[in-house]
């Protein structure tokens, strides 16, 4: 039971981090206006944090199912579990901040956000499975 609970700790981080992922991607343009920086800006800082944070889950997913899940294959579980809370998280999000006026489309948003919800799965389910294949030292 124990376990089941850190499970679905992990896949709620995974989903919380998704959320904010998604949020800052269609929000930028709030947070332009907030903030008073010019659009171009805000969007390359928004993309460079994205990326920046999607290469360190590289190093960070592996360590948090070897010390946290404790190496288990039930981990992998996480790769499917992450998405019930993304949504709830995006649900939540959506409804305290909600965007009243949208000015304009934003394609390239759409474009990265379908690329991120088809692969971030993958992203997660292999990073996870090496995660479960590093050995854990034996004291």
């Amino acid at each position: 039971m124990k376990y089941f609970l850190k499970l679905n700790a992990v896949s709620a981080i995974y989903g919380l981090l998704s959320s904010l992922f998604f949020s800052f991607l269609v929000s930028y343009e709030r947070i332009q206006v907030l903030t008073g920086l010019t659009t171009e800006f805000v969007w390359n800082v928004s993309i460079g944090a994205e990326i920046t944070l999607l290469c360190g889950l590289l190093f960070i997913i592996p360590f948090v199912t070897r010390k946290w899940l404790e190496s288990r294959l039930w981990s992998l579980f996480s790769s499917i579990l992450w998405f019930p809370y993304f949504v709830l998280f995006t649900v939540l999000i959506g409804s305290l901040f909600s965007i009243i006026n949208i000015d304009n489309d934003n394609f390239a948003a759409g474009l990265i956000l379908f690329f991120y919800l088809f692969f971030f799965p993958i992203f997660l389910f292999v990073t996870t499975l090496i995660g479960t294949r590093i050995k854990q030292k034996t004291a």
